[in-house]
Order: structure tokens, then C-alpha cells, then sequence
């Protein structure tokens, strides 16, 4: 494991790895694929899917991260390399696992393999579950871009008013549900793992993923846990950089 802490630099540079290989990215909950649009707008051949409940995607039941991963495992071509932010990064981690060198390399932003493990998580799990049955969503979307950048609030607002109640109760028990920590040493694939400085929940449980996964790198960039919209350009440019490193190129 390797880490390395990154200046807010916002210069722009080509992204010929993301352009030339097939990428799916996969979304967070109370999101949906169309998030990454400002990212992969101009890959081609990047995959940007409606993970069950989300966006046009129908439920999946029982609502479990296993299952968003069967929903969108034929959707893998040889070579993919998988990117999942938060709810997606779980999913991709499952896939990974499953999938091992059938895809090329595995990006992780903003997860964590498990939140059962740490009272915090458990809580933290159950205090959102709660807020999402009692608050209005209006109200809730409007609370949900409290405290965040303008383009991020901008984002969550937009996303979480399109999400129904029952949607989003059923997305984090998803989340709530599920323990990746035994998919870890299963995963043979260059990995790279991502953290928002800012956002210091998800340290600990990325730290162990990046420890127990062979060879997988850490990296914190400036931003917090929405960081395809509060630092898109470093994002892309430390997946590129990585893929580059590992010879994906």
C-alpha cells in the first residue's frame, strides 16, 4: 500500500487511458449514472449504469449490494475497469471480487468494505435510515446539500428530490447490510482507492481495504465525500495517473 496527498491543482491534462479503455462507473446512493456525466462525457466507451432504484433502474429485492451487482455484472466487458464512488464502490468491490481478472483494474472513491464494524458506521447507518423515513423528501433534498460546495449542492439537490422515500430506505439498508471485508484478499486486480480529506468517516474504512487488498495504493485529494463533483478534474486526473502507473495506458 502506498499513499500520497495531492495540490489542489486544476489544471487540465488528457485522460487517454479513460478514453481508450472500457470503464464503468458506478454511482452512490440517492444518485444515479447520469452523475458522472461531467466526468464521462467524452469517453466513449465508459459505462455509466442505474444501479437498482436508482435513476430509470428498477428495484432489486431483496434490496443487498449482491444484488445491484448481479443486476449489472453482464454489463462487464473483459477489460473494464470498474469505478464506484461510495454505495457504488461496494458494488464494485463485490464485482471484482467475482469477476477477478476478467476486469483490468478496480477504483475505489469514497468506501469503505463494511459499516457494521464500527459503532459510528452502525449509528450512522441508522440515523440516516431514520431521517429518510421522517423528513419530507423536498426537505430532505434541500438538507442533503447542507455544508458542501456549490456544485455538489447543486447535485445532491437535483439527485435526492428525483428519489422517492421508499427508494432511498431501501438503498441504505443496501449499504447497511453488507460486509465486503472477506471479498478483500480475493482481489488480484491493480486497485486504487481514493478518499476526500474532508471527509474523515470513510478514513478508516478505506485504510483497510487498501491495507488487505494486494498491492492497492491510497490516495486523499482535497474535498470531501462527493468528490467527482467537489474535485472532478484532480479525480479523473489521479484515476489516470494510476492506470498509467500500472500500465493501463
Amino acid at each position: 500500500m502506498s499513499h500520497s496527498d495531492f495540490p489542489n491543482d486544476r489544471r487540465d491534462h488528457s485522460a487517454s487511458a479513460l478514453r481508450a479503455r472500457d470503464t464503468m462507473w458506478l454511482h452512490g446512493a440517492g444518485l444515479a449514472g447520469d452523475t458522472w456525466g461531467p466526468i464521462t462525457a467524452s469517453y466513449p466507451r465508459a459505462q455509466t449504469p442505474d444501479l437498482p432504484g436508482h435513476g430509470l433502474a428498477d428495484m432489486a429485492y431483496p434490496p443487498r449490494v449482491e444484488t445491484y451487482a448481479d443486476a449489472v455484472q453482464g454489463r462487464v466487458q473483459p477489460g473494464t475497469v470498474l469505478i464506484g464512488h461510495s454505495l457504488g464502490g461496494m458494488v464494485a468491490l463485490e464485482l471484482a471480487a467475482r469477476l477477478q481478472n476478467r476486469i483490468s483494474a478496480l477504483i475505489l472513491i469514497e468506501a469503505v468494505p463494511t459499516v457494521r464494524d464500527r459503532l459510528s458506521g452502525r449509528l450512522s447507518a441508522r440515523i440516516a435510515t431514520g431521517l429518510v423515513r421522517i423528513v419530507p423528501q423536498r426537505a430532505l433534498a434541500w438538507l442533503s446539500g447542507l455544508g458542501h460546495s456549490a456544485e455538489t449542492r447543486t447535485e445532491l439537490r437535483r439527485q435526492m428530490a428525483a428519489t422517492d422515500r421508499a427508494r432511498l430506505t431501501a438503498v441504505l439498508e443496501a449499504a447497511a447490510q453488507y460486509d465486503g471485508r472477506p471479498r478483500l484478499p480475493q482481489i488480484s486486480v491493480p486497485t486504487l482507492v481514493i478518499v476526500g480529506q474532508k471527509n474523515t468517516a470513510t478514513h478508516h474504512g478505506a485504510t483497510l481495504m487498501a491495507d488487505r487488498i494486494a498491492g492497492a495504493e491510497l490516495e486523499r485529494l482535497p474535498g470531501g465525500h462527493m468528490l467527482h463533483t467537489d474535485n472532478p478534474v484532480q479525480l479523473r486526473h489521479s484515476i489516470e495517473r494510476f492506470l498509467n502507473r500500472v500500465g493501463l495506458h
